[in-house]
Formats: structure tokens, sequence, C-alpha cells
């Protein structure tokens, strides 16, 4: 591997190639140098090993990374590089495919793989430019939107039953009350969404689209004025209550709602609708990252594959999509491997099965508390914990119960104990 040392007072893009020509690497070399970066290594070999990139490590002035990888030479082993160079460098790096294939099964592969942009050969400068500059914009744009803002976190089913809105409420729920974060629940179900009926607050004052509605005189007081508070300290919007109330919203306006409310909380939860239409895609491009919910079956598995392929499609970040499998059981149900082979993608979270608990949770508008003791509960509250990695788990307050504990009680003298 060659590697140089640029000069990061000026240079401040860096540039990486693996196992490209000498004449594409050239071009890439003049590209890199017009967009005020630079050449930095040339790796001769798929599969590098942690050695090979310790010198890139060392670059922590670059404004941003990106490495180009060509996927002729070995298909099978490009894909497997752009995997082992995303997990060295945790992610902190642009991938860039380059092959002279054109093919929209191969351009799939490449981007499920992590490439952000697919290059076509024979290679032009400009092209490289181009695709670097985009790349540029898009980072910046993201880097802008993190630092002013908290996270915006969307949870999406495969289909209709997969228990979005049951993990989108009890982890809005524990960041709130186990983490002591500032918390928004937004059901945007166009219509009779369950945030609100699962939180006993059917029949709110407001909800989300209204607030869209409003979005030209959206401030802190309207904001107040909009939100339901529940007892467990989260601040919900559910989605309207009533049959045919469809809101004529525009996208745009969606989009700047969902922005200024995470400016507002330091965590927005979204319980999104099945589907991939436009609605949905405008608010997966707001989040930080999304949340693909499944059950280990086959017909929900199909599902999950055909959104990962439409996303991957959409040129949505790698990094941002997260694979949920929910009512997960060890026993006689499909492995964890075998899912992600099928899915050709990781799995970031599994939630056991806990129907009979979460069944009277939902009927009785009392979703379960962090402080009970289930494998559901340890699961949540580490997908919890991951998210708000440096907080410390607040501690209970002894003495009189706060009323969503007295509600709970009640609860689970009404159910038996189910689930404790």
């Amino acid at each position: 591997m060659m590697v140089e040392a640029p000069n990061t007072s000026q240079r401040r893009m860096c540039v990486v190639t693996v196992c490209v020509d000498q004449e594409s690497a050239e071009k890439v070399r003049q590209a890199a140098l017009r967009e005020d970066g630079n050449l930095v290594g040339e790796l001769r070999h798929y599969s590098p090993r942690e050695v090979e990139l310790q010198p890139l490590l060392k670059l922590r002035n670059a404004e941003a990374w990106y490495c180009i990888i060509d996927f002729d030479q070995d298909h099978d082993h490009a894909v497997v590089t752009a995997n082992t160079i995303l997990q060295m460098l945790h992610g902190k790096v642009t991938l860039i495919a380059l092959s002279e294939k054109n093919e929209p099964a191969l351009i799939l592969e490449a981007m499920r793989a992590g490439c952000s942009e697919y290059l076509i050969k024979p290679l032009s400068i400009e092209a490289v430019c181009e695709s670097l500059t985009r790349l540029r914009r898009r980072l910046t744009s993201s880097e802008l939107a993190q630092k002013a803002a908290g996270k915006t976190l969307a949870l999406l089913g495969c289909r209709g039953g997969a228990g979005t809105t049951t993990l989108a409420v009890h982890l809005a729920i524990f960041l709130s009350r186990l983490f002591g974060r500032r918390v928004l629940l937004v059901d945007q179900h166009r219509q009779l969404g369950h945030v609100g009926p699962y939180l006993g607050l059917d029949g709110a004052s407001y909800d989300f689209y209204e607030l869209v509605l409003n979005v030209e005189r959206l401030d802190r007081t309207l904001l107040d004025g909009f939100v339901t508070h529940h007892a467990s300290g989260l601040d919900v919007l559910p989605s309207p209550s009533v049959w045919n109330a469809l809101p004529n919203v525009s996208l745009d306006a969606v989009e700047r709602t969902l922005h200024f409310l995470a400016e507002m909380y330091e965590y927005v939860v979204l319980d999104l609708p099945d589907g991939l239409d436009d609605s949905n895609l405008a608010t997966i491009g707001c989040c930080d990252e999304l949340y693909v919910i499944a059950t280990p079956d086959v017909p929900a598995l199909r599902d999950l594959s055909r959104y990962i392929d439409q996303l991957v499609q959409c040129l949505m970040s790698p990094a941002k999509l997260k694979v949920v499998i929910n009512r997960f059981c060890s026993q006689g149900a499909i492995s964890l491997e075998e899912i992600q082979t099928v899915i050709r993608q990781p799995i970031s979270i599994t939630i056991p099965n806990h129907s009979m608990a979460l069944i009277c949770a939902m009927n009785t508008g009392t979703p379960i508390a962090p402080e009970q003791n289930s494998e559901f509960t340890r699961q949540i509250k580490t997908w919890a914990a991951s998210l708000a990695p440096a907080a410390e788990i607040v501690q209970k307050r002894k003495g009189k119960l706060s009323l969503w504990h007295q509600r709970m009680a009640q609860m689970l003298v009404r159910c038996g104990g189910a689930g404790g």
C-alpha cells in the first residue's frame, strides 16, 4: 500500500483506491486535487488487513475520507472488502464502487455493501469530480443537521402486525423515563394510528398533521399547545383519531416540521405506517436512524428483503438502516444466521416474544414499565442505552408512587401479574 502524508492545512479531502488500475488511479488523483483533496493511498489487494489501514486512522484532520473500490477484478471479494473497510473505520469513510458493468443487479449489490456512488469505466476526471462534490455536499448537510438537532428515530414495519407501534412506544418511554431524556413520540399514520390508545390518550386534542398544517407559525409555544404530555414524562403527537381524516399536507411541510421537532427534543421517535410511498421516503430522509421491523417468519422476511432492496435503490445510507427482528424465539424459529444470509444485512436488535403482557398493556393503555424484570424490558433497555450511551439510568424515587406506577400496579392486578 502506498500512503502519502497530505498537507491537511490545505488538503482536507483524503481519497484511497482499492485494486484500481494505474490509469484510473491517476484520474482519481487529478480529480481529488481539483476538489481540494489528495489521493493518499492505493491498496493493491482486496480484503485489507487492519494493519494496512492504520496509516489512514492517523489522518484525523481530514474533512472526509473516500475509498474507491474496483469491483471488476473479483466482485465477491470487492463486496467483502467494502464491508471490512466500513467496519475497520467504524463507518467514517464513504465508499465508491468502480466498474465497467452497468447492470442494475450489480449496482444494487454494491450499494448493499455500503457504496454511496457507482462510477462507470472508462473513468473520466469530470465524473470523479462530480461524485466527490456530490458526496461532500451530502456529508456537509448531514453534519450540519446533526450539530443543530437531536436524534430522529423512525420505526417502519414490513407489514401490518409487525409490532412497530409497540416497539416505538416502549423505546420512547424507556429513553424518557429510564434515561431522563426529553423525548417526543410521533404517530405518522394518516388516520387511526394506535400510539394514542396504547398510551391511554385516545381522543387527544391535536394530532401530528394538524401541527404540520401550522408549520408557518410553528414555535416552541405553539408546539407546547399541540403535544400531549404522558404521565411517564413522554410528549406525544398522535395521528388523527377519526376515519377519513386524511390531511392534505405537502412533503416540504412535513420535512420542515420534523426538522423543527428535532431542534426541540433530544429524541424524536416516529411510528411510520407501512410502505415506502413518497411521504415515508421524505420522512426517512429526515431521520438519523431507520429501524425496519420484521418478525421471524418466511412471509415477513420476504417483505423485509424487498424493503431493504428498495431502500438501497433509493440511495439510503447503509449506516442509517437498522434491522429489528421482533417476537424472536430461539426454539423452532428461523435462526438469525439464516435471516442475515437471506437479507444480506446485519441484524441490529432482537426483541423476544412477550405477547401476554403486551396484549394486557395494550388493552389497558399502560405500557410495560422499565422497572419490570423480563427479557423484553432488558432488550428494550439495551436498545435505549445504545442510543444514549453516555446517559446514566435515572434512579427511582422513594415514597409515593407516581400516577403511571399506580396505573401499572392496577393493570398487573387485573392481568394476574402477566409478564412480571
